[in-house]
């Protein structure tokens, strides 16, 4: 038993603070084995458009996907204030987006963000800088408690954060091919890995990429620092992807009608990783494997599959909000 109160987390650690070895070039695993099926979804939670597909809560210990990126085009009627900054913002954003849940959750993936858009980077980015890119991003919940000679201090945290707005190489594009990653490299930690696969062929987006001189005009490979996920590798967990408009101020509202679109994002693969005669291989996160959140209705998206997604866990989503 212990002495006192105390529950200290360390936060962070750097992104290869342990061997990532395990997590490349994961084999499919194609035999039988046991595994929990997945329960019926809840009711939709306020807010947000959003399709959100999630496992069961197994030994799973991350989710990949590959994905062409779609298209963001905003509602001009939708820009203005959201009662939190006096910046002026559109006021819908989208975002595609992985994340684990064993003891709390955590997301982590892609949002349209703020940037620059030349190599000038002397102008701070705020709320209402213009939106350029795909950015990573990472959220995770923590508790702790400092025990001072009885005194106990609790501290919970729900951190949010951002790569660096000036890093070029990590500003990612509609019509990139990206492999996304989402895994538990260490007991407790998750880490947030982005590959780009293939660049986009878009014109406007590859005179983008162009002016920020990138080595053979190439992004690079994100990998996140391992952040505080609780019970991740320890104890069963359960892992999702989501493909959203998110709308700022609204968290926990319903949703406010809106004319912006993400045009056809498609998911061409989609597995979950475990452990198995002590390796770490992957299995298709297919129909078998999800329960489906589709909210706040159906008519707001079109999802499609042809053969192959459906033997590898993808499909098409476009998102087109509709009254409901």
């Amino acid at each position: 038993m212990k002495d006192d109160l105390n529950k200290l987390v360390t936060p962070t650690l750097d992104s290869h603070h342990v061997s990532l070895e395990a997590f490349n070039d994961v084999k499919v695993y194609d035999k039988p084995f046991e595994e929990t099926k997945p329960t019926p979804p809840p009711q939709c939670f306020l807010g947000a458009w959003y399709h959100k597909v999630f496992s069961s809560k197994d030994q799973w210990l991350g989710i990949e996907g590959t994905i062409r990126l779609g298209e963001f085009i905003p509602d001009p009627k939708r820009f203005g204030h959201d009662n939190r900054t006096h910046w002026q913002r559109y006021l819908d954003s989208p975002s595609i987006y992985m994340g684990g849940h064993a003891l709390s959750e955590s997301d982590a993936g892609l949002g349209l963000m703020s940037g620059y858009e030349t190599l000038d980077t002397s102008t701070p980015i705020n709320y209402g800088t213009k939106k350029v890119s795909y950015r990573p991003f990472y959220r995770y919940i923590y508790s702790e408690a400092i025990d001072k000679n009885g005194n106990v201090q609790r501290n919970n945290v729900n951190s949010w954060n951002v790569s660096d707005p000036t890093r070029f190489e990590y500003y990612y594009f509609p019509g990139d091919l990206i492999k996304m990653s989402v895994y538990s490299p260490l007991p407790n930690y998750l880490q947030l890995k982005i590959e780009v696969l293939e660049t986009t062929t878009i014109e406007k987006y590859k005179n983008q990429r162009a002016l920020y001189k990138l080595k053979n005009n190439q992004p690079s490979t994100y990998y996140s620092p391992l952040f505080f996920s609780e019970g991740h590798g320890l104890s069963n967990a359960e892992f999702k992807r989501v493909n959203s408009i998110d709308q700022y101020g609204n968290e926990g509202s319903n949703v406010k009608l809106t004319d912006a679109k993400v045009t056809k994002a498609t998911w061409e693969s989609v597995y979950l990783y475990r452990k198995i005669e002590d390796e770490i291989v992957k299995v298709p996160f297919n129909k078998e494997r999800q329960s489906v959140m589709t909210c706040p209705n159906v008519e707001s998206f079109t999802i499609t599959q042809n053969e192959e997604q459906i033997k590898k866990g993808g499909e098409s989503i476009e998102i087109h909000p509709t009254s409901y």
